[in-house]
Order: structure tokens, then C-alpha cells, then sequence
């Protein structure tokens, strides 16, 4: 049923029966990422005060303090809340603790409490104050109202859903300086993804859901262009289907995507070139007009910019690029035989060459020069500079921060629980853990990991295709196919190679750029092997379900979706896959 409902349309453009697919799947996915991604109700009033500055908390009545909660901003300070019965609490403000709720014991009875700042700058959301019994109680703060104000945004329980959790306390809030003029914090990577997350940011405000809302979108904006990329290459509605299906239930991606980092800037920019360059192939042949061929030969040069500005890491896809554009050209300049026709393609390329500088060169430094514009507004609120800013004053600051950069990632000797090598990438042997919390039999876990019906089938898979191509037997299928190959094994070679020369620590989330293009090799094998009858057509879809199923299995863990500690250790020690909890259950 499912081979009828796709068969017809071989060829790699779009009719509307694509478009349908493309879009519901779309769609779909979409609204599913969404739900549970973060709390729109979150603190936005900030109360700052400077060592030596107090503020009086009053509950009306004398009351019995069991906790409080802190929801803090960008600052580093101590501050000490006392009660009317003397007992304390002394809290170090640190940047790893904002934008979050964080639970602290202060056993009191009183009617006030006292707030001194006793070291460097407190900046606050918001507290909340609990009883024995877990109620929230009422209370004000006539001189600092903004402490006080928004007690409807108190959650039941922190957590991730309402508050930062791994490297958002980098990305996230180097989105909030961003929009506020404020020094950066997070300058180890390009700016452009940092900005991007803070669009979400000026539409929700500072919420979990307005920090991550541009990833989500952004995750699910790479499905269509997963879609249209498979058609290009492999000229099959079905197989486009499935390729953009595996990506849509691969739990790295759902994790990767769901979170406020840069990394899903840079595969979905990476996906837009390897695409716009394969539309340069197709439309670059004697019969179309050469500025038809420019088109897409510009916006992949547009979309390596925006990756490079996202993620350094951008440039390996480049190095990509570059072969496959400079291997088309060779090739075309040998086909042409007659001196005639030969002076006619010399000129041609040329002219590509030309337009090459300009769109890979010139137009994504522009790009990358301007990702810095955070950095250069916040430098002239310094008065560092004067009154405005020059050129060479922001290429100044621009050279400065590569510099910085390249410091960090090249001096880099830090180890870390979740890193790992390369080699274990492609079989998802160990996780990176972003968030855990647990609450008696039951925990909630947000892992970045492979789905292994997708990972482990697609590594040994795109290990076959391999094999055939040196063997010989890619040389007997068309000539559009044979240069499909290529084209995905320049984007496995370009995105994962380098890594394997890389000699700092090194994390599973780092092959999530090359996923992609794994994929795409074990579909084109399982084309490949369909067309020849050696595989019953199927094969595909069992292998889809497969993932599918494992999908719904790993959800709780990828998700934060609360789930028993024994379902935990089912999916950590019984189900096949690679490590998800780190011993923790």
C-alpha cells in the first residue's frame, strides 16, 4: 500500500503530492516539539541593588519559613536574608544559577524578613517563600517591589521547563546582553546563533519557551530541506520521505533542537548549502543560461556565511564545497573537446570563478563582520571609543575576538563526564547529559543521544555503500545517482573527518552535523539495493517503524518527560543503546 501511495514521480523537483508530505510531516512535527518546551510565565522585572543596599520583606504576619526560592539574573553578589528570630540565610549569586528557580533552606518563623546585600551586585527576578507544607505564601516588598511581584509565575517544582539548564546559561543569556547593550559572556563561538535566539526572546520575552522557541523552529525547518535535499539526490518520492522521517524521530535532533545552543544554526545552514549546491550541479550544463546557475550558486554562499557566523565548525562544510565545485569545474572543462567549445566553457568558468570570490568570499565576510554588531554597540556604551565607532575600531574589535577564540578552542585541556571520541559517534555509545532531576521514584532526564534504529543502521549502511563504490558497483547506476554519492560523501568527509585530528575534548552532540548526510548514504544504499531486487521495498519501511518505535521508547529521555526510575533503568541497562543516565539510576 504504502509503495503505491509513492510510486510515480522520479524525477528530482517537486510536484504537489511532495509538497503535501513535506509539509504535513512538517507540521506535525512541529506542534510535537513545542509542546512542553518552556514556561511563557517567567519573572521579567529585575530588582538590582550594590553591596551596602537592603530592602524589608513583609508577610503581613508573623509566618513559619520553610524555604525560598531564588530566581535570579546576570550578576555576581551575596546577600543575606535574616528573620525576626535571627535565623539566616547567606546566598552566593552566581552566573550559573539565573534565569532558574533554585530552591534554599531558611527555617524562620517571622513577620519580616531583612535583605542585605553583603558583597558585590545582586540582580533578582523574583522570590517566592514556602511553608512546611509546600505552600506559597503572600508577601510584599513596599521598597523593592520587582523581588515581589510576580508570584503567579512561581511554578509547582523547578526544573527545565521552567528555567536554564546546560549551556543555555552560555547561549540564552548571551541572546539577553545582546538586546540589553551588556558585555558578552559567551564569545567562544560566532555571534549569529546567539542573535537568532534572541528573536524569540523580543517576541515570548525571557522565558524558557522565548529562549528556545527559534531552535525548535529551526530543528523543524530542517525536515523540508532534509526532504528536498533527498529528492534532489535521489530523484524518489519515497526515499525523500524517508529520509526526512528518520531525521524527524532521531532523538539527538529532538534533543539538539529543543534546547537554546547554537548547534542547530549550524546543521541547518549546513543542509541549505549542501542543497543550493546540488541545484548549482544540476542547472550548470551547456543548455542553461549561465545566470540561472548563479542563483543557486549565491545562496549557498549566502547560507556558508550564515553558517560560519553560527559555529566555526561551518568552515569543514566549506572544505566540502570547495571539492565538489572545483571536481564539477575539472570535469567540465574536460568534456569539452572542440577548441571552439572548449573556449566557450573556459569563459564560463571563469566568470563562475569570479562570481565565486564575491559569494564565498566577500558576501560571508560581510556577514561575519556583521554577526558583531552586539559587540561593537556594547564597546561604545563602554565610551572606550569615543562617541562611534570607526571601521578599523570595529575591525579592531573583531580581530580581537577571533584571537580570544581561537585561544580557547586551541588551548582547550578541560575534560568532561559525557565527552567522546569520534570513533564512537556513529553508534552513539555515550550521551551528553544536559539536564536531571529526581523526585522520588520517579526521575525526568534530558539526554542529546542517537536513536539506534536510526544511528547504528545508517553508520553500517552508509559503511556498505562504501564498499560497493570501491568494488565497482555504483559505476552501473546513472550518471545523476553516481554524482548523488559524491555529493553525500563530501558531507560525510567534510563534517567528520576534521574531528578526528581535533585533540581537545570532544562530545557525541559534535557529529551531529554529519547525521544528515549518514542517512542520506543508507538510503541511497537502500535504493540502490531495491532497484537491483536484492531487498524487498519493504525494508524501508520496517526499518522506519524500527525507529519510530525506539523513538517513542527514549522519548522520557530526551525529553524530560517524567518517567519511573525503574523505566529508566530499562532504557539504560536492558534496552540496546548507548549510555543515557551515567550511573545515576
Amino acid at each position: 500500500m504504502a509503495d503505491l501511495f509513492f510510486a510515480g514521480n522520479r524525477s528530482w523537483q517537486l510536484d504537489k503530492k511532495d509538497r503535501l508530505l513535506m509539509w504535513i510531516l512538517t507540521l506535525i512535527y512541529t506542534i510535537f516539539t513545542l509542546v512542553n518546551l518552556g514556561t511563557l510565565r517567567f519573572p521579567q522585572t529585575v530588582w538590582q541593588a550594590r553591596q551596602g543596599e537592603n530592602a524589608l520583606l513583609d508577610f503581613g504576619e508573623e509566618r513559619e519559613i520553610s524555604s525560598v526560592w531564588i530566581n535570579g539574573n546576570i550578576d555576581s553578589g551575596q546577600l543575606k536574608l535574616e528573620g525576626d528570630d535571627g535565623e539566616l540565610l547567606l546566598y552566593d549569586q552566581t552566573y550559573g544559577e539565573m534565569f532558574s528557580w533554585r530552591k534554599k533552606d531558611l527555617e524562620t518563623r517571622t513577620r519580616y524578613l531583612h535583605l542585605d546585600v553583603t558583597g558585590g551586585t545582586v540582580s533578582l527576578n523574583e522570590l517566592a517563600f514556602f511553608d512546611k507544607a509546600g505552600e506559597l505564601i503572600p508577601i510584599s516588598a513596599s521598597d523593592a517591589a520587582a523581588l515581589t511581584d510576580e508570584q503567579d509565575t512561581v511554578p509547582s517544582a523547578p526544573g527545565y521547563y521552567n528555567g536554564m539548564y546546560f549551556d543555555e546559561i552560555y547561549h540564552a543569556r548571551t541572546a539577553y546582553e545582546f538586546l540589553h547593550t551588556m558585555s558578552v559572556y559567551e564569545w567562544t563561538h560566532p555571534p549569529l546563533g546567539k542573535a537568532i535566539i534572541s528573536l524569540g526572546i523580543i517576541l515570548f520575552g525571557m522565558t524558557p519557551f522565548g529562549w528556545r522557541v527559534m531552535p525548535a523552529l529551526f530543528g523543524a525547518a530542517m525536515l523540508p530541506v532534509m526532504f528536498i535535499l533527498a529528492k534532489r539526490l535521489l530523484w524518489r518520492r519515497d526515499m525523500a520521505f524517508l529520509s526526512m522521517a528518520l531525521l524527524s524521530v532521531d532523538t539527538m535532533h529532538f534533543a539538539q533542537t529543543r534546547i537554546a545552543t547554537v548547534d542547530v544554526f549550524i546543521v541547518f545552514f549546513i543542509l541549505l548549502m549542501f542543497l543550493f549546491m546540488t541545484d548549482y550541479l544540476r542547472a550548470d550544463n551547456r543548455d542553461e543560461p549561465m545566470k540561472k546557475t548563479l542563483v543557486p550558486l549565491g545562496l549557498c554562499g549566502v547560507s556558508f556565511g550564515l553558517g560560519v557566523a553560527s559555529k566555526w565548525t561551518g568552515l569543514y562544510a566549506g572544505a566540502g564545497l570547495a571539492v565538489i565545485f572545483f571536481t564539477h569545474v575539472i570535469r567540465r572543462w574536460a568534456s569539452a573537446k572542440e577548441p571552439g567549445e572548449r573556449r566557450i566553457v573556459v569563459g564560463r568558468i571563469g566568470k563562475t570563478i569570479v562570481f565565486c570570490c564575491v559569494f564565498f568570499l566577500a558576501v560571508p565576510g560581510l556577514i561575519y563582520f556583521g554577526s558583531y554588531t552586539p559587540f561593537y554597540q556594547y564597546e561604545l556604551s563602554t565610551g572606550a571609543y569615543g562617541s562611534s565607532l570607526s571601521f578599523s575600531d570595529k575591525l579592531h574589535i573583531l580581530i580581537v575576538q577571533q584571537q580570544s577564540m581561537f585561544s580557547y578552542h586551541s588551548g582547550l585541556t578541560a575534560t568532561h563526564l559525557c565527552q567522546s571520541t569520534w570513533y564512537e559517534w556513529p553508534f552513539a555509545a555515550r550521551s551528553v547529559w544536559f539536564y536531571f532531576a529526581s523526585e522520588g521514584d520517579h526521575i525526568s532526564n534530558i539526554s542529546s543521544f542517537g536513536n539506534p534504529a536510526v544511528w547504528w543502521i545508517s553508520a553500517i549502511g552508509a559503511m556498505c555503500l562504501l564498499t560497493e563504490a570501491v568494488f565497482g558497483r555504483i559505476k552501473k547506476e546513472s550518471s545523476e545517482i553516481k554524482t548523488s554519492f559524491w555529493i553525500i560523501l563530501a558531507g560525510i568527509a567534510a563534517n567528520y573527518l576534521p574531528w578526528t585530528l581535533v585533540p581537545r575534548c570532544t562530545f557525541q552532540y559534535h557529529y551531529f552535523p554529519t547525521l544528515p548526510f549518514v542517512i542520506l548514504a543508507s538510503v541511497l544504499l537502500t535504493e540502490h539495493l531495491e532497484k537491483r531486487g536484492e531487498v524487498s521495498s519493504r525494508v524501508k519501511w520496517i526499518w522506519l517503524s524500527a525507529a519510530f518505535v525506539y523513538f517513542l521508547l527514549l522519548l522520557p529521555a530526551c525529553s524530560g518527560l517524567p518517567m519511573p526510575r525503574i523505566y529508566a533503568a530499562f532504557l539504560e541497562y536492558v534496552l540496546p543503546g548507548g549510555t543515557l543516565f551515567h550511573g545515576a539510576v
